[in-house]
């Protein structure tokens, strides 16, 4: 085993709070918000003796030879930050020991403090109670006990503290939520106690729609992001289910001009059970209404319950549950999308109604086969791939006017995990996602796929741009449509500012994807706007290491703004199986610049 080199140390953790909302917000104001965040906590963790381990970006980690060093700088950096622009700055602090390997700084204290610091709110300094053993004496430092909490992957309970000085939030006990760890409860008990719940919850809600009156919907825009319904006694052959009709409904809702925004699949995903709170979940993806809910499914039948709740208010629009046969489950989501647009008094055209109550197959089994296909292609490796494929083409045998089964095959073959020549898949792509297309002209995922085959391997640039712009007009709320057609607009037709705005209108429907936001940096590099470029590919180099195609964008960005150390240092980072999880792989093909060599340039065929 290599030579560890152990210390302790007071281990000190920032972070931003609501940093992603922030940006699809006011890109301006989050820029100039991160960079007097960092200009203070250089200065002032320097002037207290202390290290940045790690920049995040919108974050750090810092350590010090001394508890009360750390607190002092936390008290300075807290009231500094409370300046214009003010930084909604959390800070979480532990004694412990840690050590290095390589670049990554490791070690208990490490994970404890992280922990702590994910509790903690704008304006608030947490901490242990070895931090307070040390300083309890001093009465520089005003302190208040929050109780002891249970973390994840931590043994024992934490007892945390926070500090009381003036000028510092204290937060209330039962309103933390962070890294906590879930209640178990025995298998028999946790049945008897959901079937329970379940019948209180449709009393409830039967009694609220029957004699109360409706809360009206407080947002400023109609967005929303509908979490993955959590499916009790889920096992790993049931979760398609779940994660299929949750994706069903997002799809649907997209679909509906009259609302704003729609997240995407890809960046509510991550938050299947989360102990996050449905207002922390909200600022991250910058909504106004959260659907969420609960399946059921036993003895051939599946019982739905979901509820849509205004962000502003904490009220519960709209809850309702839903009793179907397994055979009736491709109904679910047009019955859902429906309550909720009524709930937020969204507009709906005839042709919309028409498409959100459109079923693309009636062969329930062959639905079954087109969503567990859906869930293996989602995971984006090779082998997760031929499952996908295996099971689009059960769908379609099933039933030969499937449209959507003839789609998802055209986009295997389109990102091509098989390691095959374009001139072997590029044919079965375009041959799929013609008969798709021949049995539902207007399928939106379909006119995406073929914009980007013409885009990208035809070079018919004007042929995509048409396909683009109708794919958009079917479903304006699909993300990876905007990031094609932004890329059309930025790299053939020279319209940077449009292209740009174009790619970041998918970010904001889908602000976790790594795609995405590499594809933002990316134009603002090539576009020269070095300061913009920083903020999103940093942000994105931090976050998923994996995902190496930030790379080179990253270190060209910092050799322009002639940080040429870190850009040399970038440069060289490699990490291997890097496309084996989330949508990295879609990151080396769905966002290639169209055309390298301008305007008016063409390219030879890459084979």
């Amino acid at each position: 085993m290599p030579h560890q080199n152990r210390q302790l140390a007071a281990i000190f953790f920032t972070d931003i709070v609501g940093y992603t909302a922030m940006m699809q917000q006011n890109e301006g104001e989050a820029v100039a918000i991160v960079k007097h965040y960092i200009h203070v906590l250089q200065k002032t963790v320097s002037d207290n003796g202390g290290l940045i381990l790690n920049d995040y970006g919108d974050g750090s980690l810092c350590s010090f030879t001394s508890a009360t060093h750390a607190l002092h700088c936390a008290v300075e950096l807290q009231l500094q930050l409370q300046n214009n622009p003010a930084v909604p700055l959390r800070i979480g602090l532990h004694v412990g020991e840690i050590f290095f390997e390589g670049q990554k700084v490791l070690g208990d204290g490490v994970n404890v403090a992280s922990r702590i610091q994910s509790l903690g709110q704008a304006n608030t300094i947490l901490f242990s109670k070895e931090i307070f053993d040390k300083i309890k004496n001093q009465p520089d430092f005003k302190t208040v006990a929050l109780g002891k909490f249970e973390f994840k992957n931590i043994d024992d309970p934490v007892e945390v503290f926070a500090l009381a000085n003036e000028g510092l939030v204290i937060p209330k006990k039962e309103s933390l939520t962070g890294k906590l760890k879930e209640t178990k409860k025995s298998g028999r008990k946790k049945w008897v106690l959901i079937i329970a719940a379940i019948l209180i919850l449709a009393v409830v809600f039967f009694a609220y729609q029957r004699f109360s009156t409706r809360p009206e919907f407080t947002g400023d825009e109609k967005s929303i992001a509908v979490l993955p319904f959590e499916n009790s006694g889920e096992t790993d052959s049931d979760a398609y289910i779940s994660e299929g009709i949750t994706q069903d409904i997002i799809n649907n809702l997209s679909k509906i001009s009259s609302l704003q925004k729609v997240i995407a699949w890809f960046s509510v995903r991550g938050f299947k059970k989360t102990p996050k709170t449905i207002k922390e979940i909200a600022d991250e993806l910058g909504v106004a209404a959260i659907l969420r809910g609960t399946i059921q499914k036993a003895a051939g039948n599946i019982h739905v319950f979901a509820e849509l709740i205004d962000v502003n208010s904490n009220k519960t629009l709209w809850g309702e549950g839903f009793n179907y046969s397994t055979k009736d489950i491709s109904t679910i989501q047009s019955e859902v999308a429906l309550k909720i647009v009524n709930s937020l008094n969204a507009n709906l055209t005839s042709s919309e109604r028409k498409n959100i109550s459109k079923l693309y197959t009636e062969n329930a089994e062959a639905y079954k086969y087109y969503k567990k296909g859906r869930w293996y292609w989602e995971k984006r490796n090779a082998e997760s791939q031929d499952s996908a494929e295996v099971y689009y083409n059960k769908a379609k045998d099933l039933d030969p006017d499937y449209a959507l089964a003839y789609s998802g095959l055209a986009d295997i073959y389109a990102i091509n995990t098989k390691g095959l020549s374009p001139k072997e898949v590029i044919p079965l792509a375009k041959q799929y996602v013609a008969k798709a297309l021949q049995l539902d002209s207007n399928l939106s995922e379909a006119l995406a796929t073929s914009g980007l085959i013409n885009c990208i391997f035809d070079y018919n640039w004007s042929n995509a741009k048409v396909l683009f712009e109708k794919a958009l007009n079917a479903n304006p709320n699909y993300s990876f449509a905007h990031l094609f057609y932004g890329n059309l607009l930025q790299w053939v037709y020279g319209r940077t500012e449009e292209g740009i705005s174009e790619v970041k209108k998918g970010l904001s429907l889908d602000p976790l994807s790594s795609t995405l936001n590499y594809a933002v940096g990316r134009s603002y590099c090539l576009a020269k706007n070095y300061d913009s470029a920083y903020v999103y590919l940093k942000k994105n180099y931090i976050k998923d290491p994996f995902f190496t195609v930030t790379i080179p964008f990253y270190a060209l960005t910092l050799i322009h703004r002639k940080d040429f150390t870190e850009g040399v240092k970038s440069a060289q980072h490699r990490s291997p199986g890097w496309y084996e999880s989330g949508d990295r792989y879609q990151g080396t093909l769905f966002s290639q610049p169209v055309c390298s060599t301008g305007r008016h340039g063409t390219r030879k065929d890459r084979t």
